[in-house]
């Protein structure tokens, strides 16, 4: 059972929070991106509490994913407790994405959502563009199945 009690929904663009909006936007910028969001297929927004464990375990903490899906690529922001967001982008064409069930971290950390491996666009670590693996919390709700099948579709639609 999951750590994380996950909602996710299909949002417009002009609803996504004003700061990730900023994020995204200075992401954009900052890697010559251009004009890549014109024709998002799909935005989604997962919001991901934690869950209280025992008498001392946490909790209450939110974290806001943001994922955006365009012919070309995936672009995804979160944010959490600190001011701002972080962004990251990757290229449709240099990923590859498998459901986080299916994976062997599920065995050690059950939770809902995807794996995304790819050469991501963004500060990622220590060095520039490099290879990585990044979980992308989804939810139960139709949202998040109708964001996974039009990501898959797409995807696949690269490599034709």
């Amino acid at each position: 059972m999951s750590d994380w009690n996950r909602s996710t929904q299909e949002i417009h663009l002009s609803a996504i929070r004003p700061e990730m909006t900023a994020a995204i936007e200075q992401h954009l910028e900052t890697n010559n991106l251009g004009r890549i969001l014109d024709d998002a297929l799909i935005c989604i927004e997962t919001t991901s509490e934690k869950k209280k464990k025992g008498l001392f375990g946490g909790g209450g903490q939110t974290i806001i994913e943001c994922a955006i899906l365009t012919p070309t690529w995936l672009v995804l922001a979160v944010k959490g407790k600190d001011p701002g967001a972080g962004v990251l982008s990757v290229q449709l064409k240099d990923m590859t994405f498998t459901n986080y069930a299916d994976s062997p971290g599920y065995k050690l950390i059950p939770d809902t959502g995807i794996e995304v491996s790819g050469v991501f666009t963004g500060r990622v670590g220590m060095h520039g563009n490099q290879r990585i693996g990044k979980f992308v919390g989804l939810g139960a709700e139709p949202a998040a199945g109708k964001f996974l099948a039009l990501l898959a579709q797409t995807v696949q639609a690269t490599r034709r």
